[in-house]
């Protein structure tokens, strides 16, 4: 993808693709290093909304446990 993406800024500028080999490095390095830390990010923070939604329920389910126990009476002693 980062060679994709330097031979398209390059393409822009309307320069020759296979001039200067070490800013392709350069920019494969840097556009591939951010793409991995992305999609780690992303994977990290699905992980964490998946564990609050399963926090969430668990906590809805209590809430309402609590309340049916405590609608089962009519309120006379």
């Amino acid at each position: 993808m980062g060679l994709a993406v330097r031979c398209y800024q390059l393409a822009l500028m309307k320069r020759n693709i296979f001039e200067n080999l070490g800013g392709h490095a350069i920019s494969m390095t840097a556009f591939g290093g951010l793409g991995y830390y992305l999609y780690n990010t992303d994977i990290r923070q699905r992980a964490i909304l998946a564990e609050k939604k399963d926090q969430l329920l668990r906590m809805r389910e209590r809430e309402a446990a609590l309340a049916g126990a405590g609608g089962d009476h009519d309120g006379h002693h």
